[in-house]
C-alpha cells in the first residue's frame, strides 16, 4: 500500500453483528465525515491503513481516500481510531474530510536541539512543552519542529515569539507561552537559602534565652524585713 493512499467500500449495513462479521473477514468499520457533506459508512482493511500512514508523521499524514463507486478520491486524515482493550489490534476509524488548500490543526513533536550554554555551567534545561498545535494546509504540516537552545543562559527562556517556523506554519499557542528555560544551579539555590536566614540565633542558644527568662520568673521574691514578719501565736484561752 503506498503512502497517502487508501482504498475503501462502503458500508450499508450497520450494527454490532455486521461489525463482527466484518472483522473475522479482515476489515474493520469505518467513517467519512465532515467538509460539509454527510456523513460515509465504510470498511477498510486495518493493515493497509497502517501501511498508509507516514511512519513519521502519523495522523498527520494527507491521505486519499478511494472509495468504491466514486470516480474521485476524497482527501482525509485519520481523526480518530479504536482498538481492541485486551490484543490491540484496530477495530474502528473515524476519518475527517479536509481541504488541501485551507488550514487545519496538528500536533507535532517540538525537538530542542544542541547544548545550552547555561547548561555547561552548571544549570539546568527545562522543556515545558513537547509538542507544539500549528496549523497550516495540510500538505504542509511539518514532521517536527527544532528548536535551538545552544545560546540559551542561566535563567533565559525561549517563547513562541522566539522561534522560526516553517513558511505557512504559525504556532496556535499564545506569543508569549514559555517553551523551555534554564534555571540556575541547586548549589546556588541552596546557598541563597542558607544566606535568607544568615544572622538568626541559633536553635539552642534561643532555647536556653527562652528557659533563663522561664527560670527567673519562677524564682520567688526575697521576703522583706521587720513588719513582714508572720505573727505571734496567741495564747490559749481559759487558763491564766
Amino acid at each position: 500500500m503506498e503512502v497517502g493512499k487508501l482504498n475503501a467500500q462502503l458500508r450499508p449495513a450497520l450494527g454490532t453483528g455486521m461489525s463482527t462479521k466484518l472483522r473475522m473477514k479482515g476489515q474493520i468499520p469505518a467513517i467519512c465525515y465532515g467538509g460539509g457533506q454527510d456523513p460515509v459508512t465504510i470498511q477498510i482493511n486495518p493493515l493497509e491503513l497502517v501501511k498508509s500512514l507516514d511512519p513519521i508523521k502519523g495522523r498527520n499524514t494527507l491521505l486519499h481516500l478511494h472509495i468504491d463507486g466514486q470516480a474521485k478520491p476524497t482527501s482525509v486524515m485519520l481523526k480518530d481510531t479504536q482498538r481492541d482493550r485486551v490484543r490491540g489490534d484496530l477495530i474502528h476509524a473515524d476519518f475527517l474530510r479536509v481541504a488541501t488548500d485551507k488550514p487545519v490543526r496538528a500536533v507535532v513533536p517540538l525537538l530542542l536541539t544542541g547544548k545550552a550554554a547555561g547548561v555547561k555551567e552548571g544549570g539546568t534545561l527545562h522543556q515545558v512543552y513537547r509538542t507544539l498545535i500549528v496549523s497550516c494546509v495540510p500538505g504542509k504540516i511539518p514532521t517536527n519542529i527544532e528548536l535551538d537552545v545552544t545560546a540559551l543562559g542561566i535563567g533565559q527562556a525561549v517563547h513562541v515569539s522566539d522561534m522560526k517556523l516553517p513558511d505557512g506554519v504559525t504556532s496556535v499557542l499564545a506569543t508569549n507561552t514559555t517553551l523551555c528555560v534554564v534555571t540556575a544551579p541547586k548549589a546556588e539555590k541552596a546557598t541563597e537559602a542558607a544566606a535568607a536566614v544568615e544572622g538568626a540565633a541559633p536553635a539552642g542558644e534561643a532555647a536556653a534565652a527562652g528557659g533563663d527568662k522561664a527560670a527567673s520568673a519562677k524564682t520567688p521574691a526575697p521576703a522583706a524585713k521587720g513588719g513582714d514578719k508572720a505573727p505571734a501565736a496567741k495564747p490559749a484561752a481559759g487558763k491564766k
